[in-house]
């Protein structure tokens, strides 16, 4: 099974065993495993997932993490731009996707902070993916956006923007949501495919004519096949545009929209296809560099760098824009060997827009192996080589 909760779900179990959540939404990534039913968007055994993974139950009060991201990002000097890359870097800064379908904000689930913002703005980071879960912004279909969480999305962007961030704003989903209680498939009887687009438009009216807003249009669908998944985008995208939202979108593939496997998977044969009548778009990938792409251990496997390789040239070949969503490496030394591998490849493909590493917020456990927030102004293993291989 993939990660839990889009980068991992071992981290976050600690909010569980501490009484903060009661209950951790978490699946994503990449799955091997037809059974990994992750369209039932359940509260994850998380002990056993923290039990395989090494995750700690120690997580920092979001007071201690705003004091170390101010800390040190009054350490870190504003970045020089130095590399003539176009390749754009960015973070995963989770917390919006934590916490179940419900909760409190602030309590179950918590948005990026400004001192977050700022210390990844100085360390030279230009994106930043941002997830939420549908049911939160819009808790019923159709219906109007909740103001809290709407609020909280524009003061995010408000000052993100002001530090010279892109935000994409990334529905967390995998291709389904809960409609009364209940798992269901965007492109169901149940979820239509205008759900989806009614909620992005309205979504979009506080950011329609800011291009420094992107569109992260479902993050890793994985039930659909190919052709249904595809179709689904296909029309969404023409449904968006049609209410003249000129914004980036960020179109992801099924299948947890591996980049190792975009092509084997179907993914590719779909989306050469795929036509966006505002002629702004990116096709959205993952990539881990464990056993099976997955994200779940610290493991990294001897050439994981390369399986980026196929999707690069893909896209090369097609003259068509990659967004790699997530990727992740841990302090483990083969991670030293790979993830600059992959990083060198994603910084030297014509095909490349960005990337945004997972393992921003605050509340992930202090050792999660992904965790790129420092408590220190020492950075963590992921941080220090992703800064050592930035664009």
């Amino acid at each position: 099974m993939k990660k839990m909760g889009g980068g991992v779900a071992a981290a976050v179990v600690a909010l569980a065993a501490t009484g903060v959540l009661a209950a951790v939404t978490l699946s994503g990534g990449e799955a091997d495993a037809p059974d990994a039913r992750v369209i039932t968007i359940p509260s994850s055994s998380s002990s056993a997932s923290a039990a395989s993974t090494g995750a700690s139950t120690t997580v920092p009060t979001t007071t201690a993490a705003q004091a170390y991201a101010a800390a040190a990002a009054a350490a870190v000097p504003a970045a020089t731009a130095t590399s003539t890359s176009k390749v754009l870097p960015g973070i995963n800064i989770s917390g919006g996707e934590f916490g179940g379908t419900g909760g409190k904000l602030g309590t179950n689930y918590i948005y990026p902070s400004t001192a977050e913002m700022r210390s990844y703005a100085a360390q030279g980071f230009k994106l930043l993916r941002v997830p939420f879960r549908w049911e939160r912004l819009q808790p019923n279909l159709y219906g109007p956006l909740s103001e809290v969480d709407r609020k909280a999305l524009k003061s995010v962007v408000t000052q993100a923007n002001a530090l010279g961030l892109t935000v994409i704003l990334d529905m967390h989903n995998y291709g389904a949501r809960q409609v009364k209680g209940s798992a269901a498939l965007v492109g169901s009887g149940t979820l239509a495919t205008t759900a989806l687009t009614n909620a992005w438009v309205k979504i979009m009216e506080d950011y329609r004519s800011n291009p420094k807003v992107w569109i992260g249009l479902m993050n890793e669908p994985n039930r659909q096949t190919a052709a249904q998944w595809w179709a689904i985008a296909g029309q969404v995208t023409k449904d968006i545009r049609a209410q003249k939202i000129s914004n980036k979108l960020l179109i992801p593939g099924t299948a947890w929209t591996g980049a190792h496997n975009w092509v084997s998977s179907g993914n590719a044969a779909q989306a050469v296809k795929f036509v966006d009548p505002g002629k702004n778009y990116a096709f959205e990938v993952h990539q881990y560099l464990d056993a099976w792409s997955t994200g779940t251990t610290d493991k990294c496997e001897v050439k994981a760098g390369q399986r980026v390789n196929a999707a690069l040239t893909w896209a090369e070949k097609y003259k068509v824009k990659l967004f790699f969503g997530e990727i992740g490496a841990s302090g483990q030394p083969q991670c030293a060997k790979e993830y600059p591998d992959m990083l060198r490849r994603l910084k030297t493909s014509s095909a490349v827009l960005g990337w945004t590493a997972w393992g921003g917020g605050a509340w992930w456990a202090y050792d999660y192996m992904f965790r790129l927030q420092s408590r220190t102004t020492t950075p963590t293993a992921h941080m220090k080589l992703l800064l050592a291989n930035m664009p």
